[in-house]
């Protein structure tokens, strides 16, 4: 994903509730891309500053050598604007799905020039997978509670399938992330 966002000039947005996969992700960024931290890689977490928030923040969203930010969750829930990033993943399943939602909201705010994808990133056939259904089920009752309409009454409360081929992104029709997907099945 990151090749394609280089590529593509596209900036990518990283959160996870837990501090370990991000640094692991921002070592291999380093490793791995040569990039440097408070150039092309920003970070916020729960131990960063105002003042270290408010300077990641601006550069993440205005440098034009950014290319991807690291965030817990819970840190970037309010206050945060991170328009410069078109790409989300989420790289793991929180209970409350308000959090995941505010959290994807760091880039849909005013300013956002271009359309945002986000990829919620689920392991099949582990709890996860139970956990992500039971938050769509949270997240369709509160739509029906909230914001009814039409076509709330007509939901089956199942997680449905969709093609990547027809889903309009192209990152997910790229051959190259397909080939890279098909690399990961055969480890």
């Amino acid at each position: 994903m990151l090749n394609l966002c280089e590529s593509s000039g596209e900036r990518l947005l990283v959160f996870s509730q837990y501090l370990l996969p991000l640094k692991f992700l921002e070592r291999l960024s380093v490793k791995a891309k040569n990039w440097s931290p408070g150039r092309e890689i920003f970070v916020i977490s729960g131990e960063s500053s105002a003042e270290h928030r408010e300077w990641s923040m601006e550069r993440f969203n205005n440098s034009p050598h950014s290319k991807v930010f690291f965030g817990s969750i819970k840190a970037c829930g309010e206050g945060i604007s991170l328009v410069g990033a078109s790409r989300i993943i989420i790289l793991d399943v929180h209970l409350n799905p308000s959090v995941t939602r505010q959290a994807i909201g760091r880039a849909f705010r005013p300013g956002q020039k271009k359309k945002v994808y986000a990829y919620r990133l689920v392991t099949a056939g582990f709890h996860e997978e139970e956990d992500h259904t039971t938050c769509f089920k949270k997240e369709l009752i509160s739509r029906m509670w909230f914001e009814w309409n039409e076509y709330c009454g007509y939901q089956n409360f199942q997680v449905e399938t969709m093609d990547a081929n027809d889903c309009g992104d192209e990152f997910l029709e790229s051959p190259v992330l397909k080939e890279d997907v098909k690399a990961l099945y055969k480890r």
